[in-house]
C-alpha cells in the first residue's frame, strides 16, 4: 500500500529541502551543482506519485488548484531554464578551467584595483575568460552557475572599472530568475493543502496499481 499522506509528506519534505537549497545558493548562483542531489530526490518523489494511477488521480488531478503538479512544473521549468542538465555534461576539467580563469581575472582586479591601468593590465586574462565562456556557451554547457559567475565578473569589468561592455548573452540567468519567482508561493500553498488533509483524516491512502 502507498499511503497518500506519506507521499504528500515526502514530496513536501523534498520540496522544502530543494527550496531551501535554492534560497541559499542564489547569490552567487550555485544551484545546478549544489542542489542537484536534492533535485534528484524531489524528482523521485514526484515519480512515486505519478507511477500509480490511483495516487496520481487523487494527489495531482483531484482539485482545480492542482498544487502538487503546478509546484513540480515550477521546479522543473526553473531547472530547465537554468540549463542545469548541461552542467552534468561538462567535464570536471572544463569546469575547473572556467573557475581557474575566473579566479585569475578576479585576482588581477584585486592586484590592480587602485591602478589606473587596470583595464590594460587585466584585459588579456578577461578576454581569455570571455572566449572560454562563449566556447562553453556555444557547445551548450553554460548553465546558470557559469553564466552568473561570468555576469558578475563582467559587471566588475564594465561597471565598476569602466573597461567596456563585453558582448555576452545572459539569458540563462534571467530565465532561471523568472522561473523561480513563483516557487515560494506554490510551495507554501502546497503545505497548506497537506495540513488540511492531515487534519481532515489520518488514514487516507491509495492502493498501488499492483494491489488492485
Amino acid at each position: 500500500e502507498h499511503f497518500l499522506i506519506s507521499l504528500q509528506l515526502q514530496f513536501a519534505s523534498d520540496s522544502s529541502d530543494f527550496t531551501t537549497c535554492l534560497g541559499k545558493n542564489t547569490k552567487p548562483v550555485r544551484i545546478c551543482v549544489t542542489c542537484s542531489d536534492k533535485y534528484a530526490m524531489l524528482t523521485q518523489s514526484f515519480l512515486n506519485i505519478s507511477k500509480s494511477d490511483k495516487c496520481a488521480t487523487q494527489l495531482l488531478d483531484s482539485d482545480n488548484a492542482m498544487v502538487i503538479r503546478r509546484l513540480w512544473d515550477a521546479y522543473r521549468n526553473m531547472w530547465i531554464s537554468a540549463s542545469c542538465e548541461t552542467c552534468s555534461g561538462l567535464s570536471l576539467n572544463r569546469t575547473h578551467e572556467f573557475v581557474n580563469k575566473t579566479d585569475e581575472v578576479l585576482q588581477c582586479f584585486e592586484e590592480y584595483k587602485l591602478h589606473q591601468y587596470i583595464c590594460v593590465n587585466c584585459s588579456k586574462k578577461f578576454d581569455t575568460l570571455v572566449t572560454l565562456f562563449k566556447d562553453l556557451q556555444g557547445k551548450g554547457f553554460a548553465c546558470a552557475d557559469l553564466a552568473d559567475s561570468m555576469n558578475s565578473t563582467a559587471q566588475l569589468w564594465s561597471v565598476k572599472y569602466k573597461c567596456g561592455h563585453p558582448n555576452i548573452e545572459y539569458g540563462t540567468v534571467l530565465g532561471m530568475t523568472a522561473g523561480a519567482s513563483m516557487i515560494p508561493i506554490l510551495f507554501y500553498t502546497f503545505l497548506l493543502e497537506v495540513c488540511k488533509m492531515i487534519n481532515a483524516t489520518g488514514n487516507v491512502y491509495c492502493l498501488s496499481d499492483q494491489s488492485l
